[in-house]
């Protein structure tokens, strides 16, 4: 099987310099890690802050680059220098505050900014420009000030401008973490759609209940992958997810609870219907 992105055993080390000038410590944000995502899936990552999750986000477009080990993104190794150009036009980045990438002052020119740097022609950005904008829901808010919107429009703003360089890979990297549950839903709508499409989105999140809703999520600890498989399988290790700091859909919880209890619920439980259709099948 051929993977759009592909690691094996990498590994990002960096220095941390003592105040008395003693010898620098050299520390590992990324421990020898392995992961393989193929075309079209929708990965969620998930980690607790200084688990190497944004350092492995940072390597998928080049903005890191590995002590050792290698990765690959559309069979490119970010090794080739001559081909970084390739990779970061193949791979966009959404980060977790939307005022941070958002840089014009009307919607329709921050979307066209990226385009116009990968030099695309004029009446071909007015095309991607209405383009990004209808996929995300922003389209009556094209030459709207950024500042007057919210910031779940803000952000669905910011996945239009990377929308019109076209890119194979999204990567967010907490999108939603400075966003109310309104602000949230919203993004979640528009990163479902675009993978349907059938972009691949690699999803970093601290909230269960995001990465619920993927193909498959990998979990990160101390730099390494501590686990990885389907929401079900993930979210059914409830007592090791507790182990590493994290926690687990609420409704997965109370699932649980019902089965330690005597109930007899099937596993995989991570939503409000599918526990009211198991519950109303005991009957």
């Amino acid at each position: 099987m051929e993977y759009i992105v592909k690691t094996e055993n990498l590994v990002f080390e960096y220095k941390i310099q003592a105040a008395d000038d003693a010898a620098a410590e050299t520390k590992a944000a990324l421990g020898g890690v392995d992961i393989a995502v193929t075309q079209g899936e929708f990965v969620a990552v998930l980690g607790h802050n200084g688990s190497g999750k944004s350092t492995l986000a940072k390597h998928i477009n080049c903005l890191l680059s590995p002590t050792s080990g290698i990765m690959w993104v559309k069979g490119i190794s970010v090794a080739d220098e001559a081909r970084l150009w390739d990779i970061r036009s193949s791979v966009g980045m959404v980060f977790q505050n939307p005022d941070n990438q958002i840089i014009a002052t009307i919607v329709e020119e921050d979307v066209a900014f990226g385009p116009e740097n990968l030099g695309v022609p004029p009446a071909e950005i007015r095309a991607r420009v209405d383009e990004a904008l209808l996929s995300v829901g922003m389209a009556e808010f094209a030459e709207n000030p950024p500042h007057f919107l919210s910031g779940g429009q803000k952000q669905r703003v910011a996945i239009a401008g990377i929308l019109a360089m076209r890119p194979d890979i999204i990567v967010l990297d907490e999108p939603t973490a400075m966003l109310d549950p309104i602000g949230r839903r919203e993004v979640i709508s528009v990163v479902q759609k675009l993978n349907r499409e059938g972009i691949t989105i690699i999803f970093i999140t601290h909230f269960m209940d995001e990465a619920a809703q993927a193909d498959r999520i990998i979990v990160m600890e101390e730099g390494k992958v501590a686990m990885t498989g389907t929401p079900a399988e993930v979210f059914a290790q409830i007592a090791p997810l507790k182990a590493i700091g994290l926690d687990v859909p609420q409704v997965a919880e109370i699932a649980d609870g019902l089965r330690r209890a005597g109930v007899a619920l099937p596993q995989g439980i991570l939503t409000v219907d599918a526990l009211v259709e198991a519950i109303c099948q005991l009957r």
